[in-house]
């Protein structure tokens, strides 16, 4: 509830210490840019990946029985699985890939946009790639179910039977980023390179965190903050130890 009364700051306004409350300093408009532009790339990266995907996967070997349709050739096909299992390894290979490049490239807008463009550039990416993928040798596949007669086999080319796999990409690529983010030694993702330390901006040119302040030399007492008298000099040579007493005469 607002009583209408300035408010209290013991230490002075924040003006007066030079703090300012961060802000980022990206624009709205870069911050789009760069999420547009990273899906489009992890997109149209996922064209080739397909093309690598139907060359790992093994075709499905299908025989036409007839009145029974087209079924399966294999009493325990391991086919489908196999399909699936490559499509996951090599979505997670490249969300892991391209989360540690974006990380790298765009530097500067390390953030949200990056997150955010990641995550759904794999999920394009994995599109992309299934579409691709399971294109390769579907039109003939088509021709030889309308023109095939009864007994005659045929190589079924991989496909996806589990879609949960279109989601490896993208959950790959936001755990890199996530851990990144929190191994990264920088104090603030909009000023990458800054020093490590406390505070918003630590000053470039002393370096350290004081300069908020106005430096060591304005705190009293000089550089030592408290105030406290100098202490010994380190290089002195150490005082020689007090005799012992004498022991008491013995009758």
């Amino acid at each position: 509830m607002a009583t209408g009364q300035e408010p209290v700051y013991p230490y002075g306004p924040p003006e007066a210490s030079g703090w300012e409350v961060p802000r980022s300093h990206r624009p709205w408009g870069r911050a789009v840019i760069v999420t547009i532009s990273i899906i489009a790339a992890m997109a149209v990266a996922g064209a080739p990946l397909g093309l690598l995907w139907s060359w790992l996967a093994p075709s499905v070997p299908v025989v036409n029985a007839g009145q029974n349709g087209i079924v399966v050739n294999d009493p325990s096909p391991e086919e489908y699985i196999a399909a699936d299992g490559w499509f996951t390894l090599i979505g997670f290979a490249f969300g892991l890939v391209a989360a540690i490049v974006a990380w790298l490239v765009l530097r500067r807008d390390r953030g949200p946009a990056v997150l955010l463009g990641v995550t759904l550039g794999g999920l394009a990416s994995a599109l992309t790639m299934w579409v691709t993928g399971r294109s390769v040798g579907l039109g003939a596949w088509h021709d030889w179910q309308e023109t095939s007669a009864a007994g005659a086999s045929y190589s079924k080319p991989p496909d996806l039977h589990a879609y949960g796999a279109l989601l490896v990409a993208a959950f790959a690529a936001v755990i890199v980023t996530t851990l990144l983010a929190g191994w990264s030694n920088d104090p603030d993702l909009d000023k990458p390179g800054a020093k490590p330390g406390y505070g918003h901006d630590l000053g470039a040119d002393t370096g350290g965190p004081h300069d908020l302040l106005g430096g060591p030399e304005s705190l009293p007492g000089g550089p030592v903050s408290s105030g406290s008298p100098a202490g010994p000099d380190p290089t002195a040579a150490p005082a020689p130890p007090a005799p012992w007493p004498a022991d008491p005469p013995r009758g």
